[in-house]
This record gives C-alpha cells, sequence and structure tokens, in this order.
C-alpha cells in the first residue's frame, strides 16, 4: 500500500501530463455507471479515509490512427489507489510526481506541467479588466466537441498573450497582423490560427526577450490544456473561454442567430455563436476602444447589388448565406460561409459580380493585387483597395481606371457609418450592373442609378490631391490593419 498524505485528494485533483502522452485532468467526482457525468460538487477529497471520487480525463496531446480520449474513475480500493487497469505504486508530492502501474509491471508517470507561481510568472496581467476570475475547471470530453475545446484552447492561448504584451501599441498591432496574415505564410509545424513554434513570424514581434520566450512558451501549453479552456455564456452578453472574459453585441449575436443554417432550436447553436465571436476576439487590441477593422463592410448599397463578396463574415456580409467567404470556414459554414481566401475563388461563377474588400494587411493586400489581373479576368468587380507605399502601388493607376475615393465603411453592428482612416479607393467594373447610390455618393442615396463607379476622378485624366497621393507616399506611418475601426 503505497503511503498518502491527508490531503491527497486535493493534489490529485489538477492537471497531470504522463509518459505515454496524454494530457490528463483529474476533477472531484465519478462516471456514471452508464457513462454520464455525475458532476460531485461537494465530494470530500480531503479527510483522512481518501473516500473522495474521482474521474481522470485522458486527452492524447499527439493525434495517430488509435488516439481517443479516455475517460476513467479514480478509487480508494482501501489498501490502494486504482486509475481504471492500474495501480498507484509511487507518490511524490513534492516533485508532483505520481508512478501508476499495471498487474504485468507496465508504467505510467505523471508529473504535473507547473506550479502556481510558474504560471503567474508565464501569464502575467496587463488587463485585469477583462478577466473573469473564476478558476480553470476540467470537462469531460462528451461536454464539448472536441473541435470546440481546441478552439477555446486557441483563443485563450491568444489572450495570455495579448495580457503578455501588456500596454505596447506597437506589438499589439503587429500581432493582429500576424494572426490575420498567418492563412497567407503555410507552415506544416503550424495550426490554422496560430503560426509554429518556430516561425519566423514571430521574430517580427518588437517585445523582449524575455516576453516573446513566454510567449512561445505560451503557445506550447496548448495541447496540455484543452480540456481546462472552456467556451461557455456568461448571461446573455458575455462569453468566456478559460479565465478570460469577451463582451458580446446583441446585435452581432442577432446576425448569428439570423444565419443559422440548421433548425432555429438546435442545441449546438449558442456554443457555436459563442466559439465564433470568441475566434473573431483575438484581432482585437486590448488598448483600444474600437474593434477591429475585420468586421467592417462597404456600404450595404454596393454589397447587396454583387453575387459575392470575397472578404466578409456572417456578422457583416449584406449577400445571402452560400455567397460570401470568411476568415473561419471551419465554424462560418455553420452561418452561410462558403469557404475562406483564396482557395473559395476557383468555386466562383465566371462573370460573377464579386466585392473585394480585403484585410488591410501586408500579405492580404500583397496577394490580392498579385492576383488583380486574374480577378478581373474571371469575374466583375466591385473593390476597395488603400492608398499606401507598397510594391504593387504603381499599379493602381494601369488596373483601377476611374476609381473614386471611399468616405465611409460600414459598421454592420452599430448599422451606421464609420470614417475611413485610411486613404481609400473604390473601383467598379463598367460591366457591373446599374446600383443606386449610396448617401455618400452622386445623388446623395436618393435612389439615383449608378452605371459605374461614379466618375468624381478619371484616373488617366486625375491631378491634385487623389493624383498625389496614389503616385506617391503621403505619410511614413506603417497601415494598422484598422482600415476600418470602429467604436
Amino acid at each position: 500500500m503505497v503511503a498518502t498524505s491527508e490531503d491527497f485528494g486535493q493534489f490529485l485533483v489538477g492537471h497531470w501530463l504522463d509518459s505515454l502522452g496524454h494530457s490528463i485532468i483529474v476533477a472531484c467526482g465519478e462516471r456514471g455507471e452508464r457513462g454520464e457525468r455525475e458532476r460531485v460538487q461537494n465530494a470530500e477529497v480531503t479527510n483522512g479515509n481518501h473516500e473522495g471520487a474521482f474521474t481522470a480525463v485522458l486527452m492524447p496531446i499527439v493525434d495517430h490512427p488509435n488516439a481517443k480520449d479516455r475517460v476513467l474513475n479514480i478509487k480508494n480500493m482501501g489498501r490502494r489507489w486504482q486509475c481504471g487497469n492500474v495501480s498507484l505504486e509511487f507518490v511524490d508530492e513534492r516533485r508532483q510526481r505520481l508512478v501508476w502501474v499495471t498487474s504485468d509491471g507496465r508504467r505510467s508517470i505523471w508529473s504535473k506541467p507547473g506550479t502556481v507561481v510558474e504560471r503567474d510568472e508565464e501569464d502575467p496581467v496587463s488587463f485585469p479588466w477583462l478577466l473573469n476570475g473564476a478558476p480553470e475547471e476540467p470537462w469531460l470530453p462528451g461536454d464539448l466537441p472536441r473541435d470546440v475545446l481546441w478552439d477555446g484552447a486557441r483563443v485563450a492561448a491568444l489572450l495570455d498573450i495579448r495580457q503578455m504584451i501588456g500596454p505596447r501599441s506597437e506589438p499589439q498591432e503587429r500581432l493582429t497582423h500576424i494572426l490575420m496574415d498567418h492563412d497567407l505564410h503555410p507552415n506544416p509545424r503550424g495550426d490554422y490560427m496560430i503560426p509554429s513554434l518556430e516561425s519566423p513570424l514571430w521574430q517580427t514581434l518588437k517585445v523582449p526577450d524575455s516576453t516573446r520566450k513566454s510567449i512561445i512558451q505560451r503557445i506550447s501549453r496548448i495541447p496540455h490544456e484543452v480540456l481546462s479552456q472552456r467556451v461557455s455564456w456568461s448571461g446573455d452578453s458575455e462569453i468566456w473561454v478559460g479565465r478570460h472574459k469577451i463582451s458580446c453585441r446583441s446585435r452581432d449575436v442577432q446576425a448569428l442567430d439570423s444565419r443559422w443554417v440548421f433548425a432555429p432550436k438546435d442545441q449546438s447553436k449558442p456554443l457555436e455563436i459563442a466559439r465564433l465571436l470568441a475566434l473573431y476576439s483575438v484581432f482585437d487590441n486590448p488598448l483600444s476602444h474600437r474593434r477591429n477593422g475585420v468586421h467592417l463592410g462597404l456600404d450595404p448599397v454596393i454589397r447587396r447589388h454583387c453575387d459575392f463578396e470575397l472578404f466578409a463574415s456572417p456578422l457583416n456580409a449584406a449577400v445571402p448565406n452560400g455567397h460570401f467567404s470568411s476568415k473561419w470556414p471551419h465554424v462560418e459554414w455553420r452561418f452561410g460561409s462558403i469557404g475562406s481566401y483564396p482557395t473559395v475563388i476557383d468555386h466562383l461563377p465566371v462573370n460573377s459580380v464579386v466585392c473585394i474588400n480585403p484585410p488591410f494587411t501586408e500579405a492580404y493586400l500583397a496577394d490580392v493585387m498579385a492576383r488583380l489581373a486574374e480577378l478581373k479576368l474571371r469575374f466583375r468587380l466591385r473593390m476597395a483597395v488603400p492608398i499606401l507605399e507598397a510594391p504593387w502601388r504603381k499599379k493602381l493607376h494601369s488596373s483601377l481606371p476611374v476609381p473614386q475615393l471611399l468616405k465611409t465603411y460600414y459598421d454592420a453592428t452599430a448599422e451606421t457609418p464609420a470614417d475611413v482612416l485610411h486613404p481609400t479607393l473604390l473601383w467598379e467594373d463598367p460591366r457591373c450592373p446599374p446600383r443606386p447610390s449610396t448617401q455618400h455618393e452622386k445623388g446623395l442615396g436618393d435612389g439615383t442609378v449608378i452605371t459605374s463607379a461614379p466618375p468624381l476622378v478619371p484616373m488617366g485624366r486625375m491631378d491634385g490631391s487623389l493624383a498625389s497621393m496614389v503616385e506617391t507616399s503621403q505619410t511614413d506611418q506603417p497601415l494598422r490593419d484598422d482600415r476600418r475601426l470602429i467604436l
């Protein structure tokens, strides 16, 4: 019989890693006889007889054909502790280590990945008002789909990184660019949302080396914390992801609810809405009182007279479901998305009227401008592009003739226009069908028909301020992704 202390139950509860490649969460309570989860809120875990019941949730860290989640009961059998078919052989509470052994002598070594002190050093708090104050809790795999658990772990890690960077505006903005542009920089060792640990993108983040090291360490912990970063609602206007809280706008929730493609009372709908809003929250700079500009779009009058929107989301799309592409199609297909840029291009019908309003980040703008000739041949475009110093800038004269200067974007959440923060051109292919004028165009929104882009300043004959903006750089400041920041 292994000697254990009276508070062994408290020591047992928490997060472990084992020598077989599992991330393990031990919680108070025991799985029922029929396999359902029976949370025991007041289990006795500190009495001398060790009568408390426990559940261990084992999740493989690395996927392989035989990898699967397992839920095991841990019990005090009188003279021994047993977890599934293994018995406790050794306990080292000082080094936080357990050794379990099977009847034929095979062993599994459990170690806790870090102490609370170590976690606090790695995850400093710069914005305490963005934390919910709740302790991390383990959940059985059946409670949430595995892909939701993984997205929760990713979001929690990125929000932790925001806390690490702290009140430094430039690296906060740079992190937004890294996350936005990551899918255009494929890396076999990274995932769809976060660059790999070895990615050179992390070297572009201007933070002290100690902070960068902590960021890399935090990313490496994501596979180990999949079961402890739950995505859930707290009331009607707040989402919790691990220790973080995310404020939601009722208009956004309503927009997602209206675009849900399954039954209105589908039980998974609230969770998927929470997950999607959590995913988009990673782009927001905690130092700004505005949301990231990715949520804004061209005037709905323009977009409703397009067949497809190439860069949109269920939060701001003006076209029907099945006619827009978005950033997170693995989630947003449930809200009408048909895919993501650039792969979705091959699935759009030739000669369609396509709205192109890319994120104003270096990689996306460079990629769109590199494909511009192909896009113009295949589709009729209504397109927005900023005026900034870049290798593709010289294309603006010849590729986008007769543009107009865009003055506002549209905030779908507030249902109001938002001023453009950077000089931006709107170009419409003359082959596009007529559309009504917008509030800020010739006609002042009175329904005047626009047959193509209003020839306010013909590109081939322009002079003055617009020509100057296109010909030469107006500012040395780097372009922020918040081309369209909103209040």
